[in-house]
């Protein structure tokens, strides 16, 4: 047996234990979570940001005055900057309103969370659970505390907060000199947590809501239970297995490019069963600029739905198009049902689009337009991104959607 087969053995090993005792859990009922049961699980707004503000505000419900607080100052803002607030008279805000967004995109818009004392020392924290980077966002709540607010540089801090503690896009900073700070759910907020389920030992009722959190986070984050992360860890660090993992890692980006190309084939399959035809880039296994894969019927080949992107990154990603070529159009407006949930039609898509979010499609509840991000990634390799693509392409052939719009086209 080779150095990887006996390594992928013990790791194998490690996983299926960490799946027996997540069972255990189930049974046991510690799977329970009111946000999930809630549909809030990824919810920016109404679970993380409201969640957040209400252990940051020293007024909140959970009767512990700021100690939440000090211990996010402490545990977060401390570790990026020597930043300071008066605990004691801070007030917190969720979808905090600065006015209207200007015709240049450069002022107005809400903040996530805003936190502000007495002498005005100011937090503004943008939350990114799955959402893509808004144009000018952190631009405009930069603009906002030093142009509206009129605050001094040592006034305010912004915090960029996401699940991996990525950089905002140029997107969203506008190529700007931005002072922002990175944090993340993985290590800053759960760290956080951890400390405010201490504090909160004698309030049950806090501790019980906390420790659930935290479980969401966990859950979304794909996090395995302490015992087994610490065994992985060792297996993979160990002095006889570090060159075996180093090569694995070092071999990251043509794994992630295998995935995406058996993604495509299972694609192609399914396209050749429904008797579509499927043409694609060669950049769509390694997240090219502009790379497509092009379906359509060979009978209307005027009309293609397109999986693609123009420009990988954080404020654009995977999407499905359904478009007509030019110099034709459609003469009636068209209903079809084959978006889960579909975004505006626009003038280079007036016949409908939609993000990869997630398998169930709905806006926010996932990250699949990123075809870069592991998680993705997991899911194209399980089969869970194909069943979702195979749903949508059935939908195209019950519905006789290319033979539809065929026989409603017209020249401009």
């Amino acid at each position: 047996m080779d150095e990887l087969t006996r390594l992928i053995k013990q790791v194998s090993e490690i996983l299926v234990q960490e799946k027996a005792q997540q069972e255990e859990k189930k049974k046991r009922g510690e799977h329970f979570n009111i946000f999930e049961i809630l549909g809030l699980k990824t919810s920016e707004v109404r679970l993380h940001s409201a969640i957040i503000a209400e252990l940051l505000n020293p007024n909140g419900n959970h009767g512990l005055g700021d100690k939440f607080l000090k211990a996010f100052i402490n545990d977060v803002i401390a570790k990026k900057s020597p930043f300071s607030i008066n605990t004691t008279t801070t007030e917190v805000f969720v979808e905090y309103p600065i006015g209207s967004i200007s015709e240049d995109e450069t002022e107005g818009g809400r903040i996530d969370i805003l936190l502000t004392d007495n002498d005005k020392q100011t937090v503004i924290i943008e939350n990114k659970i799955y959402a893509k980077d808004q144009k000018y966002q952190l631009l405009r709540y930069n603009n906002y505390a030093c142009k509206t607010a009129r605050l001094s540089k040592d006034q305010y801090i912004i915090l960029y907060l996401t699940l991996d503690g990525g950089k905002a896009s140029d997107y969203s900073t506008g190529i700007e000199d931005l002072e922002y700070f990175c944090i993340n759910y993985r290590e800053n907020v759960l760290t956080w947590l951890e400390h405010c389920l201490c504090i909160a030992a004698l309030y049950p009722l806090v501790r019980e809501t906390i420790q659930q959190y935290i479980n969401n986070i966990k859950t979304i984050l794909a996090i395995m239970g302490n015992d087994n992360t610490e065994k992985l860890m060792e297996l993979l660090t160990s002095a006889e297995n570090i060159e075996t993992t180093i090569s694995i890692i070092e071999q990251g980006g043509e794994i992630q490019n295998h995935i995406r190309k058996n993604f495509v084939n299972q694609i192609k399959m399914t396209c050749e069963n429904l008797g579509f035809c499927c043409e694609y880039d060669e950049g769509i296994e390694s997240c090219s600029p502009d790379a497509w894969i092009r379906i359509f019927d060979k009978t209307n080949k005027n009309i293609v739905f397109w999986i693609g992107v123009d420009k990988p990154n954080n404020s654009d990603g995977y999407r499905m198009d359904l478009t007509v070529s030019e110099p034709y159009k459609v003469t009636k407006k068209m209903d079809f049902t084959i978006w889960p949930d579909p975004e505006e039609p626009s003038d280079s898509s007036s016949l409908g689009w939609a993000y990869f979010w997630s398998e169930s499609g709905i806006k926010n509840s996932g990250n699949w337009w990123k075809w870069w991000d592991w998680n993705t990634l997991r899911d194209m390799a399980n089969g869970k991104m194909n069943a979702f693509v195979s749903n949508i392409l059935n939908r195209l052939k019950e519905q006789n959607v290319f033979k539809q719009i065929s026989d409603n086209l017209e020249m401009k």
